[in-house]
This record gives structure tokens, sequence and C-alpha cells, in this order.
């Protein structure tokens, strides 16, 4: 059975601070649909790379740290890396984990003809998938999960 699946157009990443001044990171997707999923606790370094890779430089200047981590790395490096972007078909956002309440995302490679399927982070998929542009969905499972959080989020309020 083939599940419907939403491409994410668009991703706002931000990097904020919470009450005991620690970094958060939030990527808000939006969707072909008009919808939205967002991927609360990423990593700021993570959240920080997609801005860059989005031309968003604003979100940037809030780290203190002037060492480069590996993302900006990859950033740099990733013209001479293309050949490895073209074995990447697509990154989806397909998993929940109801016991840790995190979500997961498949990365489709082919290499040499061989298919693979890598289940990572979802935040270090959209990374991936962005730096060698390519595209980004969102299972209606998933989405349906998240809305659903949403709304108990909302009931504690």
């Amino acid at each position: 059975m083939e599940r419907r699946i939403y491409r994410i157009v668009d991703i706002e990443p931000i990097v904020t601070k919470d009450e005991d001044d620690y970094e958060v990171g939030i990527l808000t997707c939006y969707l072909e649909n008009g919808d939205n999923f967002t991927l609360y606790n990423v990593p700021p370094e993570i959240a920080r790379a997609i801005a860059k890779i989005m031309n968003y430089e604003e979100y940037l200047e809030i780290r203190g740290d002037n060492r480069s981590n590996i993302y900006e790395l990859l950033i740099m490096l990733a013209p001479e890396i293309r050949f490895l972007g073209k074995s990447i078909n697509k990154v989806v956002i397909d998993g929940f984990n109801s016991k840790t309440l995190t979500y997961s995302a498949s990365l489709f490679l082919e290499i040499d003809g061989v298919k693979i399927r890598k289940v990572m982070i979802p935040s270090h998929a959209i990374f991936i998938a962005l730096l060698f542009n390519r595209p980004i969905y969102v299972t209606e499972e998933v989405l349906r999960i998240s809305k659903e959080l949403e709304e108990e989020d909302e009931g504690y309020s």
C-alpha cells in the first residue's frame, strides 16, 4: 500500500534561547498542501547550517562559539562532493517513536544500482537533502501525529 506523502516546499529555521539561556533549534516545514510540520529540539548547529544553506544569515549570529563545525565544513565542501549528492533520491520524514516522542526520516540512496534506505534524525536528513538540493517529504501519518501532539500540548496550556 502506497503511503501518501507531502512535499516540503520551504523551511524556516530558528535558533532561540530558553529560560535557562540554553539554545534550542526549531524547523518549521511548509508543505505543498498549505499545511506545516514543526520539528522541535533541533540541535542549534543544524538549524544554523540549514539557515546558512537557505541564506537566512540572521539566524547564525546568535552563536557565541567561533569554531567551525562539521556542518559548516560540509557546506564549504559541497561543490567538491556533488557526486555524493547524485546518489541521494529523496528524504521522507516517515516515522514516530511513541516511547521517545521522536521522529525519524528515511534517506533514500542508490549507489551502483543498489537501493539503500538509511533511517536518520530528521533535521540531519533535511540538512543533507538541502545541501544537495534533493526533495524532502513528510508522510500523512507523521503529519497527523504531529497535529495530535500539538493539540495535546495546547490542552496543557
